[in-house]
Formats: C-alpha cells, structure tokens, sequence
C-alpha cells in the first residue's frame, strides 16, 4: 500500500509542475513553486510513515483520499496554489486529529465557496460541528440524525447575519462611530432593562407561583393572557399604552399634577413599555419553574410547623430559582432591544434600538451599522456570560 501511495503521489506531483512563459516566449518551468510542492509531498509522506508507526488504524488509503480532496477542490478546480501549499502541509500535521483535520476542511471551504463571509462562515460551521460531533454518537437513530441536522440548518440560518454583521468593520473604527450620545444611550437601555426586569421579578414571580399551585376559575383565561403581550404588535402596545396614561387622557393628568408622573418621552414610560413586552417571558419562567417543584417538600415543610411564607422563601423559592433566574435573562434581554412601543411612547431620550433607527432613517446603512455592530456585540456577549453564569450556578441556586 505504502508503493501505491507513493506512486501515486509521484504521478500527481508531476501534475503540478508548473511552468511559466519567459520573455522570449519559451515556456520554463517555475522552480521555487515546484520546489514548495516538492517539500509538501515529502512532508507529507515523512507524516505518514509517522501515523503508520504511531496509529494502529492509520490507513494510507484515507489518507491518500484526504490529499486527493484537497488537490481536487483547491487546486483543480479554484486553482488556489499558494492555499493549496499551506493545505498540504496543515493536512499532513493535523491528520492525527480527525476534529482538527474537519476544521482545516471547513475552514478551507469558508476561504474559497463564501470567501466574502469565510470568518463567519467559518466560526458558525465549526461551532455547529463542535455540537454534533458531541451529539452525534448519542443518537440512536437516523431519524434524530435528521433532526440534529434540521436544527443546525436553522441554527446556521438565525446566526450567520449576525456573525457575519459583526466581523464587517475595524475596531478603530467601531471605536470612532460611538460617540457619547451613542453610551448615554446604551446606558439608558441598560438602566431600564434592569429596572424593568427587577419590577417584573417582584410581581411576576408571585404570579407564576400561584398560577402552578392553584386551579381556579378563567384560570385558562388568565393564562393566555400572560403571553398575550407577545403577540401583540409592539407599537399596538406603544399606543395602548398613550391611551391610557398619555398626556390629555384622564389617568395621564392626574398622575401628572397629582404626583409628577410623565409616561411621554421619560425613563417612566420606557420602563413601561419594557415591563409591558418582556414580563411574559420572566412570569413563564417562573410558573414552569414552580410546577417541577416536588410539592412534597412543601408539605413536609408545612407539617413540621413553618408557615406558608417561610415554605415558600426556603424551600420553594430556592428550588424554582435556576428556572427563575433564566426568566429573568430572557426578560431583561428582551427589555434592552425593545423598540416598537418606543416609537410611539418616548422616542426620547433615546435608547440604543431607537438610536440605531434614528441613525438609520436620517444618514443610512453606512452611519448605523456600526453602531449596530457595537450594540449587537454588547448583546452578544453579555447574553452568552449570563447564560454560563447561569449554567455555572445552577446547583448552588438550587441550594441557596
């Protein structure tokens, strides 16, 4: 096998001699090109005799048909030389490793088919490999191999834009285009979203407690309604909202002479709409979280003398709290990019969605998309650090 491997690379690297015309139209080989493919198909060879002494499953007709992949889709056929140079010598050291041998492929195939996206193109491939190649021999059935593959499609389709809007500008000049009414209005969006998430906390952790430890009539009724803000168009909210507590209407002035409360164009209003968009998320949380309580616990609490609110502070608040607690990411997460309601409600001040559409409908895509960028990276990563936190603490909420 080992001849035929070396026969065989013999007859292709005479395929890739390459020659170029001189001056006098006589065409003479390019040395120093064939020279580099010369030492890639010794280095290859030299690591293969290597795997065969090191790998008991080492098979140079694997990786023979690796080689002949490469020399097909990025020689042949994209006529990438200088790539395929690198790919010969990052193939012959990484085949010892079949995930890092996928990436070298994956990341090959991002350059050259999606070469204007192959950073994100690249990232939301491996990361999609990473999760099924995990996934992968747990499943017990083609038929789940094709709901694996159904989910990464989608995954591939909600990600990719936004992977790939973050990796279209410079930091310089991400840095440049955010200017100080740009954080003063990320700071406002943070500062509501935080207050409006802890304002929903307390009154919607209540809520989903009674909601899972009672039957009672219209509870069905009850029930619909939570999630009704979620069908409800944002700037349907926007305008429920001014009709009931906006300036002229008989809620709106007494609050306003009464105690000096404005709903138009203040933090109050866009606290607001947040809590209005964003409290089904936390109180579903909370009602899903509260019904995987065992009640058994809470009737050995109440037998043994405690109350029902020392049962509930001890034994079932901390029990549902991992559930609650990622009620309260999405809820926040759903405050801070509000901006339907906005619209209507308090256009300003701004905050960081409004801003991003004011930006866009008065200079275009050029002057908004970087400060999108900014805004969707903030998101990004202060989503995914609550999430870790959140899969990082979970025993010890649990046991708080």
């Amino acid at each position: 096998m080992f001849m035929i491997f070396c026969a065989a690379h013999l007859l292709i690297f005479s395929m890739l001699l390459k020659k170029v015309p001189s001056l006098n139209g006589v065409s003479s080989y390019d040395w120093p090109t064939n020279l580099m493919f010369l030492c890639g198909n010794f280095w290859l060879v030299f690591c293969g005799l290597k795997y065969k002494q090191a790998l008991p499953a080492f098979s140079w007709k694997n990786y023979l048909a690796g080689y002949l992949l490469l020399l097909l889709f990025v020689y042949l056929i994209n006529k990438r030389e200088l790539l395929f140079l690198m790919a010969i010598f990052l193939y012959a050291g990484m085949y010892h490793n079949k995930r890092l041998t996928v990436y070298l492929y994956l990341f090959l195939f991002s350059l050259i088919a999606v070469s204007a996206y192959w950073i994100s193109g690249f990232l939301i491939l491996a990361f999609i490999y990473a999760v099924l190649s995990g996934l992968w021999e747990r499943l017990s059935s083609g038929f789940e191999k094709v709901l694996a593959l159904s989910g990464g499609l989608i995954l591939l389709l909600v990600i990719f834009p936004l992977l790939n809007l973050l990796f279209q500008y410079q930091p310089q000049t991400l840095i440049n285009a955010c200017g100080p009414e740009i954080w003063n209005a990320m700071q406002l969006s943070a500062v509501t979203a935080l207050v409006s998430t802890l304002m929903i906390f307390v009154m919607g952790v209540p809520l989903g407690y009674i909601m899972a430890r009672n039957d009672f009539r219209l509870k069905a009724a009850v029930d619909a309604l939570i999630d009704l803000p979620i069908m409800v168009p944002q700037t349907a909210a926007g305008i429920a909202i001014l009709v009931l507590v906006g300036p002229k209407t008989p809620l709106g002035d007494f609050l306003a002479q009464q105690f000096g409360v404005s709903f138009a164009g203040t933090a109050i209003g866009i606290i607001c709409c947040q809590i209005f968009v964003s409290f089904p998320f936390l109180v579903r949380s909370a009602i899903n979280a509260f019904e995987a309580v065992d009640v058994k616990f809470e009737n050995a609490s109440r037998s043994l003398g405690a109350s029902a609110a020392l049962t509930f502070f001890r034994i079932t608040l901390p029990l549902a709290a991992p559930g609650i607690f990622n009620g309260c990411i999405l809820s926040f997460s759903r405050a801070l990019s509000e901006a339907g309601s906005l619209m209507i409600v308090a256009y300003r001040p701004s905050t960081i969605p409004i801003m991003i559409d004011d930006t866009f409908n008065q200079f275009g895509m050029r002057e908004a998309a970087p400060i999108t960028v900014v805004f969707v990276g903030i998101c990004f990563w202060g989503f995914i650090s609550l999430k870790w936190f959140y899969e990082s603490h979970k025993k010890r909420l649990s046991r708080a």
